[in-house]
């Protein structure tokens, strides 16, 4: 004799226990889907400058800069290389749209040395890098070459006179430390006649 509690269920209640079974299994994908999404946005909220989990970087090898951008200021300038003149002065390009790369600075990517790019100021408004002063900590900045882009973020942003830059110059723009770091450099604070300062950007390779 059988009870009611062992007898074998029929075709309607085993397809009511399957779609059960069918629905907790989907229930628990989508608490699992929903948990990671909510994990990759936390981490995007909270990484510095916005910059999301959910999309890996990897910086490419290290190459000439070929372009500038800054998206906080809508920068996008054409990047060409410059050597030093005599009296240890870097130059930028003619061209106030363009900027330059000390040829002899660490290429964009590089470990070691530093990036040092500078560009014009034009005191009747304009220049690649007149809005550079507004730059805050924790913005990016991205130098492109050829080999790919990339990123860095802003940790500092300096207003020097010409002779604290001279100073400084060993700091700034040697080659036997910084990391990789990316220097700009531009001018502000024109009197009438000259820029009086220089504003100095300094941002890590993320």
């Amino acid at each position: 004799m059988t009870s009611a509690d062992d007898t074998e269920p029929g075709p309607g209640a085993r397809r009511e226990a399957v779609r059960r079974r069918v629905a907790a299994v989907a229930h628990g994908v989508w608490v699992g889907v929903l948990v990671l999404a909510l994990g990759l946005t936390v981490a995007g909220a909270v990484l510095p400058g916005g910059e999301s989990a959910a999309r890996s970087y990897v910086a490419p090898a290290p190459a000439q800069p070929i372009r500038l951008k800054i998206p906080s200021l809508d920068v996008v300038a054409p990047v060409a290389p410059i050597g030093m003149r005599p009296g240890r002065v870097l130059q930028p390009p003619a061209d106030p749209d363009q900027v330059g790369w000390w040829d002899v600075s660490a290429r964009a990517g590089a470990r070691g040395g530093q990036t040092v790019v500078t560009g014009h100021t034009v005191h009747t408004g304009g220049g690649a890098l007149a809005r550079v002063p507004s730059l805050k900590q924790g913005q990016r900045v991205l130098v492109v070459s050829r080999k790919g882009t990339v990123r860095y973020r802003v940790t500092t942003v300096q207003v020097m006179s010409r002779a604290r830059l001279a100073e400084r110059a060993e700091a700034l723009f040697g080659q036997d430390h910084g990391r990789g770091r990316l220097v700009l450099v531009t001018c502000s604070d024109w009197n009438g006649s000259y820029f009086e300062n220089n504003v100095v950007v300094l941002a890590r390779p993320l």
